[in-house]
C-alpha cells in the first residue's frame, strides 16, 4: 500500500491524481501555506459526532484528537459504498533547475470493494494498454484511495504523533500533528526496477478537530537505503467531502507524489 514508484526515466518525476470538487489548485509538498481552497459540503451528521468512549476522556485533548480520527478513519474503510471512480494522473519531469516539463497522463478506473481498491482499464494518454497500473513504464502511484489513510491510523504500524498546532485548510482550522514510522512497522512499498523497499517516513496530518476528519497527509520516506535507485520520495493527498447521491462521504480528492534519482 502507499505510494510505488517505478524507476523514472529523469532525474526527477511527479505523478499527480485529480478529481477536484473544491479545487484543481495542486497541492504543495512540505508544510507550509497551503492554497486556499473553497469549503466543501458539511459531512453527514453521524460523522460530526465525537467519540465519547471511555478509552479518550483520560487522554490529553491532543492524544484524544488522534484517537477520535483513528476511529474515524476505520469507520471509512466500513462504511464506504461499493462503487468506481475514475482516476488521472499527470506525469511530469524535471531536471535540476530547468522547467518542469508534462510526460503524459495516465488514468485508470479505481474499484473499491468490501474494503479494497483495485485498478482497471489503465490508458496512456487515452489509449489503452494491456499492462496493469503496476507493471507501467515510469512513476506511478497507488493506495491513495484508502490504504495510506489506514496505514497511517492502523496500531501494527506504531506512528508516533506530535502536535504541531493550529493551520487552516480547505476552508477549515485544522490541528496538525507530526507524525513518525519506523522502517520496521513501515507497509509502505517503494519500487525502482527489481528493487523493492519499505522506509521509515515521516510527516505531518491535518485533523478537523470538529469531525475528527483527516484533511490532508504528507509523507517523505526516510533513510532510504544508499543503493536505492531513489534518494527523496514524498506524497501528499488531501480528501474532501463529496456528494454521492444525497449523501456526503469524505475521499482523496487530490494528490502529488515526487520521487527523485
Amino acid at each position: 500500500s502507499g505510494l510505488a514508484l517505478a524507476t523514472p526515466s529523469a532525474a526527477q518525476s511527479q505523478a499527480q491524481s485529480t478529481t477536484p470538487p473544491c479545487s484543481d489548485v495542486p497541492p504543495i509538498l512540505q508544510r507550509g501555506t497551503q492554497p486556499a481552497l473553497p469549503p466543501c459540503p458539511d459531512p453527514p451528521p453521524a460523522a460530526s459526532r465525537p467519540s465519547d468512549s471511555v478509552s479518550t476522556r483520560s487522554l490529553t485533548p491532543s492524544e484524544a484528537l488522534i484517537e477520535r480520527a483513528r476511529e474515524a478513519a476505520f469507520q471509512f474503510s466500513q462504511k464506504l459504498p461499493n462503487f468506481i471512480c475514475q482516476e488521472f494522473m499527470s506525469r511530469f519531469t524535471q531536471r535540476g533547475r530547468e522547467q518542469k516539463m508534462p510526460l503524459d497522463t495516465v488514468s485508470a478506473e479505481i474499484v473499491f470493494e468490501d474494503g479494497q481498491e483495485n485498478y482497471r482499464n489503465v490508458k496512456i494518454n487515452d489509449r489503452p494498454t494491456d499492462k496493469p497500473l503496476q507493471q507501467i513504464d515510469g512513476s506511478w502511484s497507488t493506495g491513495e484511495f484508502a490504504s495510506i489513510l489506514l496505514d497511517l491510523f492502523h496500531p501494527a504500524t506504531h506512528a508516533q504523533f506530535r502536535s504541531g498546532g493550529a493551520s487552516p485548510i480547505s476552508g477549515f482550522s485544522a490541528q496538525v500533528y507530526d507524525f513518525q514510522v519506523q522502517s520496521e512497522n513501515s507497509h509502505w512499498m517503494l519500487h525502482a526496477g527489481s528493487q523493492n523497499v519499505s522506509p521509515a517516513y515521516a510527516g505531518s496530518v491535518w485533523i478537523d478537530p470538529n469531525t475528527a476528519r483527516v484533511l490532508r497527509i504528507e509523507m517523505q520516506a526516510r533513510n532510504i537505503p544508499s543503493d536505492f535507485p531513489m534518494d527523496t520520495v514524498e506524497t501528499a493527498l488531501d480528501y474532501a467531502n463529496v456528494s454521492l447521491g444525497e449523501r456526503s462521504f469524505l475521499l482523496p480528492v487530490h494528490a502529488e507524489a515526487l520521487g527523485c534519482e
